[in-house]
């Protein structure tokens, strides 16, 4: 007898922990942005927010990237729910020249809108862009490795409040390495700014992923 009730204790324990983990993920889901926004079409475009301390080129090499990689996936995928599917259409514009803000707040956020006709906007602001090489010798044999990695911060906001409606951090990196006999050689690694450009790559991909599966 004493089994039995031990182990129906131990199902009911079980059952009540399952309970809490469903209720817990049910708390964090995140609101779709196209229900905060209110709108299927999310109309959107990416600015810069300079950081003085990454050189300019890569900066801009960031938006460009965002930019493709939200570009290459569908113009709008069906949002599955629990009641059926819908729709949501990503209109992504694209300025020849990138654009650049001061600061991020309601009031520029606002101002974009109106400007450009968006309900929202996406702020990159490249936090960091490092570039290393280092070689290693052991007996007559020189290896050489090069690496590179990005952490860049990304924020959207509606344009009609100029509220945050989805936020995060995206690293990437990128590494190669070159062993030869007798000498030190470099001639097959790939270049800083390739090895960059893999990594701006890798970051903008998470992004994106991310991005569609909150619309």
């Amino acid at each position: 007898m004493p089994d039995k009730i031990t182990l129906s204790m131990k199902r009911f324990i079980s059952l009540v922990l399952i309970s809490l983990v469903i209720l817990s993920c049910a708390q964090t889901a995140r609101v779709p942005i196209s229900k905060i926004v209110g709108s299927n079409t999310i109309r959107t475009k990416i600015v810069l927010l300079p950081n003085p301390q990454v050189e300019e080129a890569y900066q801009k090499l960031a938006v460009r990237e965002y930019e493709n990689a939200l570009t290459k996936q569908p113009v709008s995928r069906a949002i599955k729910t629990a009641f059926g599917g819908e729709k949501v259409d990503l209109v992504l514009l694209v300025r020849k020249e990138v654009q650049k803000i001061d600061s991020f707040d309601p009031q520029t956020i606002k101002g974009i809108g109106e400007e450009s006709e968006v309900n929202t906007v996406i702020v990159l602001e490249p936090r960091r862009v490092d570039f290393r090489e280092g070689s290693v010798t052991r007996r007559d044999e020189f290896c050489v490795t090069r690496s590179a990695e990005v952490e860049i911060s990304v924020k959207m906001a509606d344009t009609e409040k100029g509220e945050l409606v989805f936020a995060g951090v995206y690293r990437g990196d990128a590494r190669a390495k070159q062993c030869s006999k007798g000498v030190r050689r470099t001639d097959k690694l790939p270049s800083k700014e390739r090895l960059i450009i893999k990594a701006v790559k890798k970051s903008a991909v998470k992004f994106s992923d991310e991005l569609w599966s909150n619309l």
